[in-house]
């Protein structure tokens, strides 16, 4: 099944670096410096960022104006600034203010020991660079006047040496978020036939501006399936029935590949990043047999594609696939196990590969529509995995995680798992408490998911786009009231 189109390669982030260093302190600061670049230029290619450096150090506001009017004209994703020794806002200031996401870097003293500035006396101990301090106090300005930063801004503050773990996971955080930023920066949707009738939730559209969504009519979509001869057709049927065992009619399977073929073309000839498709009901009867598969498939190639015609379910999949670096499904929440305390994730046979157990996968037949196939039946590999939603237009989104359990239990036909250990953007939920506030918040049914813990990037995401995470809140017996703001650990 080599050949296909697939979503464009996830290009580098380009990450500027300003390291700050004034000479009232005796530390090496220029080392610190220097080091931390090093240590930034490493980390870039498996964090996938290139490092764009200033050229030189900020030591006064003139340089500091210097260093802005250069970040400015660099096309950066994200601009880092290092605190390498304390400094004041007349530096701060033109450099928070040169890009819109911005992160502020503080070292230990212990990083500027290395060395003295000539001039010290032999029997002073002084502060060597007072990098923590130069983080506080430039925190505490970022809404003061004289830094004019428009409301959309962010900065997160960075701690520790060149290498030390809690910095590099807080920068990895950091890193996957912004790769999900870029992928819905200037992000193209194509919505085939609309929604599923009746599924009044999931019409919502995306309000963020870098994303557009276009529309196709399933009999465009039909005219684009006519188009691969039969012999291109057999010849992906016989490669996907190599890969999956197949227990349902061919003609069903050459549907899915006829389907695979055109809606990654029309992903290739329209530059689309996702598609949402309306699979049912006219698809099935239309072409004699289910999408399902082929929509699998297409996450097979990271070119999300959300089932009936979800297209904020399209947008979270992109975003979520962006920052775990790997593909996405749409899943329902089909079951409650209170006693066991855990959820059961479903869908009709629309996952990737790569989300099977070891017992793989298998092509056959649908759930509720008898002899028609093909789908995927699976169950999902044990291990964490999250869920992640974009909601009202992208003003808020909901973070879910847990672990998935054994996955030789048996479970119902399709795309299956038991999901336990259950969190609410980070905060620790029993099932049923999940299940209720999905229900009071009255969230759509779709959850994008992705194998591994992704709930911190998913988190910064959401701010970076101005939006809020919908936090975990008190559940009770009473109505939910629409004014209710009951958060865990306090309103």
């Amino acid at each position: 099944m080599n050949g296909l189109p697939s979503t464009r390669a996830r290009r580098p982030l380009r990450i500027g670096f300003i390291a700050v260093v004034r000479a009232a302190f005796k530390g090496d600061a220029e080392d610190v410096a220097r080091r931390a670049r090093v240590w930034l230029e490493e980390e870039g290619p498996a964090l996938g960022f290139d490092l764009v450096a200033a050229p030189n150090l900020v030591d006064d506001a003139e340089e500091a104006t210097r260093a802005a009017a250069w970040a400015e004209g660099c096309d950066l994703d994200y601009l880092l600034l290092l605190h390498a020794t304390f400094a004041t806002g007349d530096l701060m200031a033109p450099l928070l203010r040169a890009h819109r996401h911005v992160g502020v870097w503080a070292v230990p003293e212990r990083e500027g020991l290395a060395g003295r500035r000539p001039g010290t006396r032999p029997d002073a101990d002084p502060l060597p660079l007072n990098s923590v301090c130069g983080l506080n106090m430039t925190l505490s300005y970022l809404d003061h006047t004289h830094i004019s930063r428009p409301p959309s801004a962010t900065t997160k503050w960075f701690f520790g040496a060149p290498g030390d773990a809690p910095l590099r996971r807080r920068f990895t955080t950091t890193t996957r978020a912004l790769h999900a930023l870029v992928a819905l920066a200037d992000a193209r949707v194509l919505q085939i036939g609309g929604t599923a009738p009746h599924f009044y939730g999931l019409e919502e559209r995306p309000a963020l501006a870098g994303v557009h969504v276009a529309t196709l009519e399933l009999r465009e979509l039909y005219e684009v399936m006519a188009r691969p001869s039969d012999r291109d057709v057999e010849a992906h049927a016989d490669a996907w029935a190599r890969m999956e065992q197949l227990e349902a009619p061919r003609e069903h399977l050459l549907v899915a590949a006829r389907t695979e073929l055109a809606l990654a073309t029309l992903a290739r000839d329209g530059g689309y990043d996702a598609l949402a498709l309306r699979c049912w009901p006219e698809f099935p009867e239309r072409c004699g047999g289910m999408a399902c598969a082929a929509v699998g498939a297409m996450a097979d190639r990271r070119l999300p594609t959300a089932c009936e015609g979800d297209v904020m379910g399209a947008v979270s999949m992109l975003a979520l696939q962006a920052a775990a670096d790997a593909p996405s499904a749409l899943m329902d929440l089909s079951d409650l196990d209170v006693e066991r305390d855990r959820l059961l994730l479903w869908h009709c046979g629309n996952a990737p590969r790569t989300f099977a157990a070891a017992s793989g996968t298998r092509l056959t037949t649908h759930f509720n529509r008898d002899g028609v196939g093909v789908v995927r039946d699976m169950t999902l590999a044990p291990g964490p995995a999250t869920g992640f939603r974009l909601l009202d237009g992208g003003a808020r989104a909901v973070v879910l995680s847990g672990t998935l359990g054994d996955p030789s239990e048996r479970g119902f036909d399709g795309v299956r798992g038991w999901w336990h250990a259950l969190q609410w953007d980070g905060v620790a939920r029993r099932a049923d408490e999940v299940v209720a506030q999905m229900l009071d918040e009255r969230l759509p049914h779709h959850l994008a998911l992705a194998p591994g813990e992704h709930t911190e990037a998913l988190h910064e995401l959401t701010v970076l786009l101005g939006g809020a995470v919908v936090p975990a809140r008190r559940v009770r017996d009473a109505l939910r009231g629409p004014h209710d703001v009951e958060v865990l650990g306090g309103a």
